[in-house]
């Protein structure tokens, strides 16, 4: 009997703007950390913070995007570049949005939310004599 041959699966195309789900942690915690504290300086620290909040992000992302989500070296410091500079806007609007819509669009699959498991009733596992002779 002559099976059809089989067709290979096809290759799930990743998106372009993919982006992993860490990064839009690291662009909302940077661009939190830096700019809630230039806010409590009166905004003298304002130049400093924008730079560092740049090249903290843009530097987390391209990690993240090159050794988790294995993007190529132009693909991660693209992604990087553009967080870098929405992390370093002096406000933490950019970033927050950016880093709440990766998040979404990542989103939280089902595998990666703990479930409670009901808790094992140790007495249920004994046998009737064991449980009766203790009292």
């Amino acid at each position: 009997m002559v099976h059809p041959p089989k067709l290979p699966a096809k290759a799930a195309r990743r998106e372009r703007f993919q982006l992993h789900r860490l990064s839009g942690v690291w662009v909302f915690l940077v661009d939190n950390a830096f700019f809630g504290a230039t806010m409590a300086t009166v905004g003298l620290a304002l130049p400093v913070s924008c730079i560092l909040a740049f090249f903290s992000g843009a530097t987390g992302v391209f990690l993240i995007q090159k050794l988790l989500n294995r993007d190529s070296f132009t693909q991660a410091l693209g992604k990087a570049l553009i967080a870098g500079i929405l992390s370093g806007i002096p406000s933490s609007i950019a970033g927050t949005l950016f880093g709440g819509w990766v998040i979404a669009v990542a989103g939280l699959g089902k595998k990666d939310v703990p479930v409670e498991e009901p808790p094992i009733d140790d007495q249920a596992s004994k046998p009737q004599d064991e449980s009766s002779a203790s009292h």
